[in-house]
C-alpha cells in the first residue's frame, strides 16, 4: 500500500520537471511571499502527524475507483483553467491538493497529456506557496524519465513522502499539510461519488468503500480544529464536520459481507454534501 500522509504532499515532488523542460532560459522569478501560519507546539505537531499518518491517500482512492470498473471521465476533474482564480495561499494550497488527486486519477488511467497539464498546475501552485525548494533535481529527473510509466511514476511519488513531510514539519507548516491532505481527500471522494455511468452515482461496492472513510474524515476534522487563527481551515473544518454527521456507516450500511448494500436515500445525502463542499473548494 502506498505510504500516506497524503498523496497531496508527495505529488509536489514532481512539479519541478515541467519547469526544466523548456529549452529557453527564463529570468529568475522573485521569491514567493509565503503567508505566516499560526505557530504550533511540538506536541501539537506530533499529535496531528499521528492522526494523519495512516490515512489512505488520494492515489489509493483512485486505485479503488479504477479497480471497481469506473470509466475515465475528464469532466469530473477540476478544470486546469481555474488556476488563476486561486489568489490566496490557503486556496492555492487547498487546490494543490485537489489538482494532486487529479494527477493521480489521470495517471492511473494513463492519460499522459492530461497528467502533464495537471502536473503543470501543481508546479505553479507549489512555487506560489514556497514549496519548490523542498526537493532536489534528481527527483525531478526521475519523474521526467518515467512520466509515461505509471507504476514507476507512482513509486517515485510514494517514495517522496518522507522528504515532503519532514520539510513541512521542520518549517512549522501544518496548515499547508492539513489543507493539502483535506483537499486531496475531498477530490477523491468527489471522483468516487460520481464515477457511475455518465457521471452518475456509483454502484454499492464503491458506496460501501466510501463508508469506510468515516474514521478518516473524523481524523481530518480533529487535525483541522487543532489549527487556530486560519479562517479557511476553520470554514473547511465546519463543512467537513457537517459531512461527518451524515457519513455514518451504521446508519447507511445494510447487511454484512457479500450481501451488504446501502440505503440509497441516506447515501445520496452524503454525495450531495460532497458535491457541495467540492464546489466551494474549487470556486
Amino acid at each position: 500500500m502506498i505510504k500516506s500522509i497524503a498523496y497531496a504532499l508527495s505529488i509536489i515532488t514532481i512539479v519541478g520537471f515541467l519547469a526544466s523542460c523548456g529549452s529557453e532560459q527564463k529570468p529568475a522569478a522573485p521569491d514567493p511571499v509565503v503567508e505566516s501560519e499560526p505557530e504550533m507546539t511540538e506536541a501539537d505537531l506530533a499529535e496531528a502527524d499521528a492522526m494523519i499518518q495512516n490515512m489512505p491517500s488520494p492515489i489509493e482512492m483512485a486505485i479503488l475507483v479504477k479497480h471497481a470498473g469506473g470509466e475515465y471521465n475528464p469532466n469530473l476533474l477540476n478544470d486546469v483553467k481555474n488556476l488563476d482564480k486561486y489568489v490566496t495561499n490557503g486556496k492555492k494550497t487547498l487546490n494543490m491538493g485537489i489538482y494532486s488527486s487529479d494527477v493521480g486519477y489521470t495517471s492511473l488511467y494513463k492519460q499522459t497529456q492530461e497528467t502533464v497539464f495537471y502536473l503543470n498546475n501543481v508546479r505553479k501552485l507549489s512555487d506560489d506557496i514556497g514549496l519548490s525548494d523542498a526537493f532536489d533535481q534528481s527527483m525531478f529527473d526521475r519523474v521526467e524519465a518515467n512520466i509515461e510509466n505509471r507504476d514507476s511514476l507512482l513509486q517515485i511519488l510514494s517514495s517522496s513522502y518522507d522528504l515532503a513531510n519532514q520539510y513541512l514539519k521542520e518549517n512549522n507548516r501544518m496548515n499547508t499539510s492539513v489543507l493539502m491532505l483535506a483537499g486531496g481527500w475531498l477530490e477523491s471522494m468527489y471522483l468516487a461519488a460520481n464515477l457511475g455511468e455518465g457521471g452518475g452515482r456509483p454502484q454499492d461496492i464503491i458506496s460501501l468503500r466510501i463508508l469506510e472513510q468515516e474514521k478518516v474524515l473524523s481524523k481530518i476534522v480533529v487535525a483541522m480544529k487543532m489549527i487556530d487563527d486560519d479562517p479557511l481551515v476553520t470554514e473547511f473544518a465546519s463543512k467537513l464536520e457537517e459531512l461527518s454527521t451524515v457519513l455514518v456507516a451504521k446508519n447507511i450500511r445494510i447487511g454484512e459481507g457479500e450481501d451488504a448494500s446501502v440505503d440509497a436515500e441516506k447515501m445520496e445525502e452524503v454525495y450531495i454534501l460532497v458535491d457541495e463542499i467540492r464546489a466551494w473548494a474549487v470556486a
